[in-house]
């Protein structure tokens, strides 16, 4: 324990990994030389009468090696990998030049350039050390090669073969040291490789098999709201079709910060769109939705502004922080208590707050809290742990910060502080505050490629209510002989499209009718639930008009497809 303590002398209050194993390498090093005089000393002396040629150099280098630990201490890092190293460089340098007859010692300038990468970090510092080593193997050669008289004779060959040894060891010994990060490193790189290769087909998986039927179900839910909202005689099943809404989002929301971990693990962020919107009904939009969550438990949502009425934003992506930091207020907060979202300009900032009583958060974990799969057992529910790591990874993206402050059984509030750029009315994109039900889509005709039966059914139970006619086909194939048998008599006025479909997939499918003549200027509406693997980016470098997140609400389909007949007049 004492020894493991030793070897990590300078890392308390690092958390950068490579960080720490550069100290700890530094450390080892510098014990495993320690080590090696305190057993070759003695062998030397005896050996050699205990020359003061001797004894002195190696005395003075056990203290200068013992000073690595020292600086690594009181935090010089560099200065401690500096003096391990050119320490080393001196040290073979002059012994070198002592035992010529007993040992070359110019291989060892091997194992000084395999340390130069493993404990310097900044390119200045290796490009001098490794000048250094050639420096070292020049010296050494040209002393080889011109000095006739030995400052050092041994004749007794007993006495050269056990020095020889001893040194050989020693040098094997710091060898295996260096070289052990390597060899563990070359032994868990299948391991990783097969690992990876898992999590890509359960993450393929999860998108393709088991985010279809949770977003089916979603629609549904919203479906059957709107049923029972029309319907008096059906008011008994509201309690239960809010549940069903209440589990879908959850699972919904579960789902994607899985698949938003894979791409940020991957280094992929969806793409950022910032655009301008109204803030009070954005906000009181989304806590429609949460305020059915906070019914079982008897909460209540209250929301506090202080805004500007237009700002810019990446609305999916607030969208999915607010969601988050609620889901997280619904967990811990106590029964019957009362969320605040607060809403605030900061100067050149603006904050998103979401406060919640409860138990609140212990002064040693809050920075934990936002590292991937943390949980706390004080919740009512358990959930992936993903949440937080979710906000703080998208905020950051965006350009912001996030804290947290808690007092324990009080109050807990999450700051999310984002850059503030205020909008003008004239700013907003022509739908943004409009009522979908202001369209009149009653002339409009609506081509759709999707594959999945249910998600069509959904598809022709929205065209229906609002008043399109339509047809519904499975794949791109389908779509252009479609769109080719109806023109130019009754070209589609919109079409949407799946981005992964068989047989001929989305993309394709947009370069070709972009290819037609009859067919180049129809608007097409990407519909995919995959937003970080380059899936948008494509389909709309490829000709697509914009694109629509699945699961596809009601009211966004209606709103855009209202949007561009309104650019494009009815016939």
């Amino acid at each position: 324990m004492g020894k493991f303590k030793l070897l990590r002398v300078g890392t308390d209050g690092i958390t950068d990994p490579e960080a720490i194993n550069r100290i700890v390498l530094v450390n080892s090093i510098s014990l495993a030389v320690g080590i090696s005089i305190i057993v070759i000393a003695p062998f030397l002396g005896y050996l050699l009468d205990w020359k003061a040629s001797v004894m002195v150099p190696l005395v003075t280098e056990f203290v200068c090696n013992s000073l690595i630990f020292v600086l690594n201490r009181y935090k010089k890092h560099a200065a401690a990998s500096l003096l391990l190293y050119f320490l080393q460089c001196i040290a073979i340098t002059y012994f070198g030049f002592l035992l010529i007859r007993v040992f070359h010692l110019e291989f060892v300038v091997i194992l000084l350039i395999a340390i130069i990468y493993l404990i310097f970090k900044e390119t200045l510092y290796r490009r001098i050390a490794l000048v250094a080593a050639f420096v070292v193997l020049i010296l050494l050669e040209a002393w080889y090669y011109k000095v006739d008289a030995h400052p050092m004779p041994v004749d007794n060959y007993n006495q050269i073969f056990i020095i020889r040894t001893l040194l050989v060891i020693s040098i094997m010994s710091i060898t295996v040291l260096v070289s052990r990060p390597y060899v563990e490193g070359n032994d868990i790189k299948y391991e990783l490789q097969r690992a990876n290769k898992l999590i890509r087909i359960f993450v393929a998986q999860v998108t393709h098999e088991l985010r279809t039927p949770l977003n089916n179900i979603h629609q549904v839910t919203q479906l059957l709201q709107k049923e029972v909202e029309g319907d008096p005689h059906m008011q008994k099943l509201r309690p239960l079709v809010d549940i069903g809404f209440v589990v879908s989002s959850n699972a919904r929301n579960i789902v994607n910060n899985v698949l938003d971990m894979a791409g940020i693990e991957a280094g992929r962020f969806n793409t950022f769109v910032f655009e301008a919107f109204k803030v009070v009904p954005f906000f009181e939009k989304m806590l429609e939705v949460h305020r059915l969550i906070t019914r079982r438990d008897g909460m209540q949502i209250r929301m506090e502004t202080d805004m500007p009425e237009v700002i810019f934003g990446d609305t999916l992506n607030i969208n999915q922080v607010l969601t988050n930091l609620l889901a997280n207020a619904f967990k811990y907060g106590s029964q019957g208590s009362v969320i605040t979202v607060g809403i605030k300009r900061r100067g050149d900032w603006w904050d998103l707050s979401v406060t919640n009583a409860g138990p609140g958060i212990p002064p040693d974990k809050r920075k934990a809290i936002f590292d991937p799969f943390y949980t706390s057992r004080t919740g009512r529910i358990q959930g992936s742990g993903l949440g937080l790591y979710i906000v703080k990874s998208k905020v950051e993206a965006m350009g912001g910060t996030v804290e947290v402050v808690s007092e324990p059984d009080r109050l807990t509030t999450f700051t999310v502080s984002l850059p503030l750029r205020v909008g003008k009315l004239r700013d907003l994109p022509d739908a943004m505050g409009l009522d979908a039900e202001s369209y009149d889509l009653n002339k409009v005709y609506v081509l759709v490629a999707e594959d999945d039966k249910l998600t069509s059914f959904l598809f022709a139970t929205y065209l229906k209510r609002m008043g399109c006619s339509f047809d519904i086909v499975k794949n791109g194939r389908e779509l252009l002989e479609k769109a080719k048998e109806k023109c130019p008599d009754e070209c589609p006025d919109i079409i949407l499209l799946d981005s992964h479909m068989p047989v001929l997939n989305g993309e394709e499918t947009i370069r070709e009718l972009k290819e037609h003549p009859l067919l180049r200027h129809i608007p097409i509406i990407i519909t995919t639930g995959d937003l970080f693997s380059g899936t948008v980016e494509r389909m709309m470098s490829a000709g697509a008009s914009t694109y629509i997140k699945k699961p596809i609400d009601h009211l966004a389909l209606q709103k855009t497809i209202g949007l561009y007949m309104k650019k494009m007049p009815l016939n």
